[in-house]
């Protein structure tokens, strides 16, 4: 029985993005979890030295590590702040987005779709509000907005 070859589309349009509650995540970074996601109750932010709302995992790591794309999805967003350094927020589809903080020398551009396991960019130096946890990658998910706990969607 002969399979039918059939061609590949070329086309400029994004896949359908997809993102659903049930979805995995890749791990973006090689470290542990320095502070998790925290917005039932504030979390001690030791640079800061005070207890905050934390909408965010903060995730260990190496100054000039590659860091890795969780999802496919299309870069919306790149943004500099002083808490967050230079921040890549992506749309995952269904209302979820994606924002990796802390990062330098960016391999990606906002319009780019990227699939699972693309090089996003690397881990910069802190930014001062995270000096005393040292380097580190800023881990943000939202659905419609609202932040979500990022370990509800990463691979055990």
């Amino acid at each position: 029985e002969e399979t039918e070859q059939v061609p590949v589309q070329e086309s400029s349009a994004a896949p359908l993005l997809t993102f659903a509650e049930n979805s995995k995540l890749m791990w973006p970074v090689s470290g542990d979890v320095i502070l998790n996601y925290s917005m039932d109750k504030t979390t001690y932010f030791p640079t800061l030295d005070q207890y905050r709302y934390n909408p965010a995992l903060i995730i260990g790591g190496q100054e000039g590590e590659p860091i890795y794309a969780s999802a496919e999805g299309l870069i919306t967003g790149i943004e500099q702040s002083a808490q967050t350094g230079t921040m890549v927020t992506m749309d995952l589809g269904n209302g979820y987005s994606a924002s990796y903080g802390e990062l330098k020398d960016l391999s990606v551009a906002e319009g780019q779709y990227v699939n699972t396991g693309d090089l996003i960019g690397y881990l910069s130096q802190p930014t001062k509000y995270y000096s005393v946890e040292g380097v580190n990658l800023y881990f943000e998910m939202e659905k419609d907005g609202n932040p979500v706990n990022p370990m509800d969607f990463m691979e055990q």
